[in-house]
């Protein structure tokens, strides 16, 4: 899917449950893969598998770090932002959810590769 696509595409794209609950993890912070594994008790062919999915529908964005890749939330503003924020916002009332963002908020925020990373990007 190209990042031209329409909002009924992302919305198919997003939809499977296991890229809904990673872009859920990643609503709430940067992860690793790894990260994600750990947070969605899934293999990591299949996380990789799913983020490679969403990168190519220009909903995540990477960040090479040594041997590592760092993922986030595409934050570009337009219709596209507007229908991930919203779905986002949707399913961060669903208790699993809530529970899935806030592992991913902690993992994050312990991890000091991320630490770095974030601040090597605030101060460019």
């Amino acid at each position: 899917m190209s990042p031209t696509s329409t909002p009924t595409d992302l919305l198919l794209t997003i939809a499977e449950p296991t890229r809904l609950r990673i872009l859920n993890c990643l609503a709430a912070a940067p992860l690793f893969v790894s990260d994600l594994q750990v947070i969605l008790d899934l293999p990591q062919p299949t996380v990789s598998r799913h983020l490679r999915v969403l990168k190519e529908a220009d909903v995540v964005r990477d960040t090479p770090i040594a041997q590592f890749v760092l993922y986030r939330l595409r934050r570009d503003g337009g219709v596209r932002q507007r229908v991930l924020t919203a779905v986002l916002d949707a399913v961060g009332m669903d208790e699993q959810m809530k529970a899935e963002r806030h592992l991913a908020a902690d993992r994050s925020r312990s991890n000091p590769r991320v630490r770095m990373v974030t601040q090597t990007e605030s101060l460019a």
